[in-house]
């Protein structure tokens, strides 16, 4: 730990422990050893918690084995006065459920980490620069994820942060995408061989996450934007992308 930061507890709370979720909930609980009194949570449906699903199952034995308690919830059947009983619990709320909960899920969670007594939370919007994407596009859920961002820069009562990640990496192999052809040994620009994208995989979001999570001097009221592999979009604020890079090429060569 550098001589810049500060040791404070916090309470942490993580929904969804898939495929963001889960790197996500290790390298939070590897940095919370560092500071004394940090818990970390992970909501989770009744339903994944008592799954028989050989995946699933090994992802709550993780889970356990990291000490990181698990809260019974669910994102889509609760309302949002629910949601934010729930959040009410902690400091810090992160979300990792991604677009699956569907269209309205991100404005019900925004609204319950509002009307929750939190101190920051983190909104799903790992993922394009919504900013730089606008509203209208072909995606419905990218307009769901901009009026999230008005919402909170809307206000003052809850710090939040949001981390810009470009699609990630595992996603241009999605045969629904039609990128990465592997039967037929083909790939497919995005729209023209001028395209220019940013990619990051999982694990290395998740790693860079906890960094801004824990962070001195506190982190609040900003984008960061993080980046793998990248052609360097145009328009991209490429200063915290290398200032995170840098800093978790530091920490992984100690």
């Amino acid at each position: 730990m550098s001589s810049m930061q500060t040791p404070q507890a916090q309470s942490i709370l993580v929904i969804g422990a898939g495929e963001l979720g889960m790197p996500v909930l290790r390298n939070l609980a590897r940095k919370a050893k560092d500071y004394q009194g940090t818990t970390i949570s992970v909501l989770l449906r009744a339903a994944t918690v008592e799954s028989t699903d050989p995946a699933k199952q090994r992802d709550i034995f993780e889970i356990r084995e990291l000490g990181i308690e698990i809260v019974p919830g669910d994102i889509v059947a609760s309302t949002i006065s629910g949601l934010a009983t729930i959040f009410a619990r902690f400091d810090t709320v992160i979300g990792c459920a991604g677009f699956s909960a569907g269209r309205n899920t991100p404005m019900k969670l925004a609204k319950a980490a509002l009307e929750a007594n939190l101190k920051r939370y983190f909104p799903w919007q790992f993922g394009v620069d919504f900013d730089v994407t606008g509203c209208g596009s072909p995606q419905d859920l990218f307009d769901a994820q901009i009026d999230v961002r008005d919402l909170l820069r809307a206000q003052d009562k809850r710090d939040w942060v949001v981390i810009s990640t470009g699609m990630f990496t595992s996603f241009l192999f999605e045969p629904i995408f039609g990128v990465v052809d592997l039967e037929k040994n083909v790939v497919n620009a995005l729209g023209s061989l001028d395209t220019e994208v940013t990619l990051t995989t999982p694990d290395d979001i998740g790693a860079l996450t906890a960094e801004v999570v824990f962070a001195q001097p506190t982190i609040r009221n900003e984008i960061i934007y993080l980046a793998g592999d990248t052609d360097l979009r145009r328009g991209c604020r490429q200063a915290p992308e290398r200032a995170w890079a840098s800093a978790y090429e530091s920490r992984m060569d100690n």
